[in-house]
Formats: structure tokens, C-alpha cells, sequence
């Protein structure tokens, strides 16, 4: 029986699949909607407590299409929500909860259009790849990304459903974030040159990241993005407790986002050495003083040509609805296509309104999407070389 997108959408976000939690019960939900109609894998991470899910449907031997998407959430703690965020809620032609827009308006849309895949899939495999933590650096992806890659023919378009107001976009910049946390020696606040201040380390360390910040402004351009180089951000500066006494623990996170073709080699390098620099200064002061540096996250930059064969074949799938374009924020998008995959990003919904309390996303933007599947499925019937064509 067919279930429709908006019925699948009720269900899966009345899971709350907030990052950085175990996922079995989304996992559990999607496969069961899966199974009738495709091949459903599973791919656990090291610990157990999370897992990517692979449906694919056709020929394996054959190239295809990989739908990409994440399943994890944002958390909803202390914001303003007028209605359940773990209930969808109509109000006219918007649909409320979390994860409407970031992004299981897309996983709905791709699960209610499996039975039309299935029917059609005779030429063009198609794989769904759905991952975990994508909101804490796309952590989840990368298994999923190796599999893909070493199918026995490798996938010739992938698309990574984001809010994009169903517009195809083509680019993003790529991003890294660390945390450093300093360790110093405590004292007296009289007696600051028998102690080692952290918050002192890691201030001026912060200094330095903005110098290079701003050395950044004059380099790499690519003016399809806002602001058209890399920036450097200090995002959050902690440490001390009392006016009196000299803080022995600081922490700092700080991230890189960089345009396509940057020479990060060079920027990581000198990023290297300025944490380098305020180690070696705060040791200086107490031989058992530290400064660690733990990374966060990273994704590479999505960088594919606007006149390429795959951004024209998306552009025909969403109507012609514009040239491809860049967007600001990061996706699992540059890790397929630093695979060898070349992908695209076009979903429904809008990311300003992600991460928000009373998230929503038009009934319009999922009909959008539903079309554009239908289109695909149509597509499938015949091998994907014939119609990824400029």
C-alpha cells in the first residue's frame, strides 16, 4: 500500500534522533518502511550505538543514483517551541517539528517514493544512504561514502538533500573545528609570576587566529560564496572562576571554513604553528602546563562545475528552476565528491529556519520534492549515462 510523504514524515519525526545519541529506534523505523522494497543495510559504527543505513534498489553491477541524507536531529532543549517538536503539526500549508526542514522532509519524500523506484529501477540502481551525527561534522557518512565508492561500478550522480528550496546547488565551502584546552598553574592573584595563566594562553593564542583571520580576507577569492575566502572564527573562550586567583584551566573551540581550492595544507600549517608558538610560551611558565588541541569535526569543500553533465541533469530533474548556485553551510556533499561521486545539493525546506524552534516546512516544498523523485523514477528505466547528459 502506498503510504504517502507527509504519513512517513508523522512517523519519523516522532522519533527524536537527536546527534550524538544512539539511533536504533529511527533506524529500526526506516528499515521497516524500507524493506518491502529494497535491500536494506546496515553499517554500525565501532561502538554499536550508531547506524547508517544503506537501501538500494536495482542492479548493483550497473551505475547509479545515490539519495543522501541524515537522520540525526538538533536538540530542542530550551528553546521556545509552540507545539511538540516530536509531533508533526499542520497549521495551513506548514508542516512543524523538528527535523521538518534539516532534513526529514527529504527522508520522507525519498521512503514514500521507494515503491515507484522499485517499479522502475530495471536500468539505474538507486541507493539511499542515510547517516548519523551529520550534525556534529557528518561523522556518520563516511562508511557509507567507502561503500558506495567501491561498488562494483561505482555511482555516477549523487544528491544530498539538504534545504535548498528544492534550488540545485552545486557548491560549499568545506570546514574543521578544534577545541584547545590550556592547563596551567593556579595561585594567588598577587602572586601571578609564581603561577601560569590559562585564560592569558589561550587569549593571546586567540589573538594570533585572528591575525591570520584577517590575513585570510587578502587571499584565495572564489566570488560565488559570502565572503568569498576562508574564514577563521573563534567561536567560544572559557576559563576562571575568581577575580583573586590565577586560572589553571582554559578552553577555546575555534573552526576553518574554506573556499574550494584553497591551499589548507598552508593554512593548517600555520594554524599548526601558532598552537605550537602558545605551548611551548605557557610550558615556559610552569613545566607542567599543556595545551591540547582535540579536532571536532571536519568535511572537505563540495566544488562541482556548474556546467557539468551532473548539476545540468539535477537542474532538468527540480524544472529548470534556476542555475546552480553555492551555498553557506557544510554537507556530507564534499565527501562523496572527494570519492570520485559527483553530487549536487538540492532538498526541500529552507536552513534558516533549521535548528529554530517551530521548524517547519511547506507542503509546496515536499509536492516540489515528490516531482522531482517521480521524474527520477521515470529516469531509472533507462541507464543513467543516456540521461546524465549536459
Amino acid at each position: 500500500m502506498q503510504v504517502s510523504t507527509e504519513e512517513i514524515l508523522e512517523k519519523i519525526i516522532s522519533v527524536p534522533s537527536v546527534t550524538d545519541t544512539e539511533n536504533g529506534e529511527i533506524v529500526a523505523r526506516i528499515a521497516e518502511i524500507a524493506a518491502p522494497f529494497a535491500r536494506v543495510r546496515h553499517l554500525p559504527n565501532a561502538a554499536g550505538d550508531r547506524t547508517a543505513l544503506l537501501l538500494s534498489i536495482g542492479p548493483e553491477e550497473r551505475p547509479g543514483v545515490v539519495l543522501s541524507a541524515h537522520t540525526d536531529v538538533v536538540d530542542v532543549e530550551g528553546q521556545p517551541w509552540t507545539s511538540d517538536p516530536f509531533a508533526l503539526t499542520a497549521r495551513g500549508d506548514r508542516l512543524y517539528g523538528r527535523g521538518t526542514s534539516d532534513m526529514k522532509g527529504f527522508v520522507a519524500c525519498v521512503l514514500a517514493a521507494l515503491p515507484a523506484f522499485a517499479a522502475a529501477a530495471l536500468e539505474t540502481p538507486v541507493h539511499v544512504a542515510l547517516s548519523y551525527d551529520e550534525e556534529i561534522g557528518c561523522k556518520g557518512a563516511g562508511d557509507l561514502v567507502a561503500l558506495l565508492a567501491t561498488l562494483p561500478t561505482p555511482p555516477l550522480l549523487c544528491i544530498v538533500g539538504e534545504p535548498t528550496g528544492m534550488k540545485v546547488k552545486r557548491a560549499h565551502k568545506g570546514k574543521t573545528g578544534w577545541r584547545v584546552t590550556a592547563t596551567g598553574r593556579t595561585g594567588h592573584s598577587a602572586l601571578p609570576h609564581r603561577a601560569a595563566n590559562a585564560v592569558t594562553a589561550l587569549a593571546r593564542l586567540a589573538a594570533r587566529l585572528a591575525d591570520l583571520a584577517d590575513d585570510l580576507r587578502g587571499g584565495a577569492r572564489d566570488e560565488a560564496f559570502d565572503p568569498p575566502y576562508a574564514t577563521l572564527h573563534i567561536g567560544s573562550l572559557h576559563g576562571g572562576g575568581a577575580l583573586n586567583v590565577v586560572p589553571d584551566k582554559a578552553v577555546m573551540e575555534f573552526e576553518l571554513r574554506s573556499i574550494p581550492g584553497a591551499d589548507i595544507p598552508t593554512i593548517l600549517r600555520r594554524i599548526e604553528a601558532l598552537v605550537a608558538e602558545a605551548r611551548a610560551a605557557l610550558k615556559a611558565e610552569a613545566e607542567e602546563a599543556d595545551l591540547v588541541v582535540e579536532e571536532l569535526s571536519s568535511y572537505p569543500a563540495l566544488a562541482t562545475a556548474a556546467g557539468s553533465a551532473e548539476a545540468a541533469a539535477v537542474a532538468r530533474l527540480c524544472g529548470d528552476n534556476g542555475p546552480p548556485g553555492t551555498i553557506a553551510f557544510g554537507t556530507e556533499a564534499g565527501l562523496y565528491s572527494e570519492a570520485g561521486i559527483p553530487t549536487l545539493v538540492c532538498g526541500p525546506g529552507d536552513i534558516a529556519r533549521a535548528h529554530k524552534a517551530d521548524e517547519w516546512v511547506g507542503r509546496d516544498e515536499l509536492a516540489q520534492c515528490d516531482a522531482m523523485l517521480a521524474r527520477l523514477a521515470e529516469l531509472l528505466r533507462r541507464p543513467a549515462a543516456d540521461w546524465i547528459t549536459p
